[in-house]
């Protein structure tokens, strides 16, 4: 499961402790279920999960999941604390959340985006090209919108060819720039 953090989707950042998995687009009949958008690589863990934490602005209320199906793109989920369509209805537009502690461990070499985002990305020689501020999803590899630094915005593909290290407590990304990808004359 790879959530995406709600500042990647132009929202502001839920709880440090948690991560978006779901965001909350409407009803779904009138026995109080929910359609959700799931903000995950893999939208069929939703079948794993017990609890999530309901989440917006300064609301953050745990709910036990009784029932998960899927539709389309979506999830369609039934909570036992939300009974009907009035209670589903204060959940729109709000997200559902789980705990850091409870995403699976992923393969050496992989990341979270909440976890690339916000990195100081330096070049070969160790110069300061700015910082991830958005991940854009592409289908063939994500690009990474890097702002804040001498050339302006750079949007630097996520390759391996490209991104050659990233090391999460030093908060850095060390990157070889694509030949083009920058204006030398700009810095």
């Amino acid at each position: 499961m790879n959530p995406t953090p709600w500042h990647a989707r132009g929202r502001a950042n839920p709880p440090e402790d948690l991560a978006a998995v779901g965001e909350v687009l409407t009803t779904q009949g009138n026995k109080g279920e929910v359609k959700v958008r799931p903000l995950t690589d893999d939208p069929q863990r939703w079948s794993e999960l017990t609890r999530v934490f309901f989440c917006r602005a300064e609301v953050r209320e745990e709910l036990t999941v009784e029932r998960v199906r899927f539709f389309r793109r979506f999830v369609v989920v039934k909570f036992k604390e939300i009974d009907g369509l009035a209670e589903a209805e204060k959940l729109r537009g709000g997200f559902l959340c789980i705990p850091l502690a409870e995403r699976k461990p992923l393969p050496a070499g992989s990341y979270y985006l909440d976890q690339i985002l916000g990195l100081s990305v330096l070049d070969e020689t160790g110069s300061f090209l700015g910082k991830v501020e958005d991940i854009l999803p592409t289908g063939a590899n994500d690009v990474y919108v890097v702002r804040g630094g001498p050339h302006g915005e750079i949007l630097l593909p996520a390759l391996k060819s490209v991104v050659l290290a990233v090391d999460l407590p030093a908060g850095t990304m060390k990157v070889r720039l694509p030949a083009g990808l920058v204006d030398e004359d700009d810095g």
